[in-house]
């Protein structure tokens, strides 16, 4: 009964979730994380969707290109799970548009000139990123 009521508090993003995992034609997969797994869905960037996003977090639905830094992404996309176990309803608001908008695409627009440290420095240093990562418990040493 809990787990339905959870994802019915975490409605919004679940249904754009299972909509992007549908048109990115994402994989289930698992990572271990501290004796336990996490899920997420892994999908091969093509067609326009694809280009776009590198990794995201909605609900319990975590959806990442392949990469290679999986040790650090995973449990950090498991923080924003987290998050949005808090926030619910207002997760897209409180967490989805600063971590899209704020965090990303001021990042790549204004810090062109930074170092790949120099970015993943400022980047993870904010909020709600710094957040995802304490609830995830990565630990990074920039």
């Amino acid at each position: 009964m809990r787990e339905k009521l959870l994802w019915l508090w975490q409605l919004p993003q679940h249904l754009l979730a299972l909509i992007l995992i549908r048109l990115l034609q994402a994989e289930r997969k698992e990572w271990p994380h501290n004796r336990n797994y996490i899920t997420y869905w892994e999908f091969i960037p093509h067609g326009r969707f694809g280009k776009f996003i590198s990794g995201v977090s909605l609900g319990e639905y975590i959806i990442l290109k392949p990469r290679s830094d999986y040790v650090q992404t995973v449990p950090h996309e498991h923080g924003h799970s987290i998050q949005s176990r808090s926030w619910g309803p207002l997760y897209l608001l409180a967490v989805g548009v600063p971590s899209a908008i704020f965090n990303n695409l001021w990042d790549r627009v204004f810090h062109k000139g930074w170092t790949v440290q120099e970015r993943h420095r400022w980047y993870y240093n904010r909020y709600p990123e710094k957040q995802a990562d304490a609830l995830g418990r990565v630990i990074r040493n920039f």
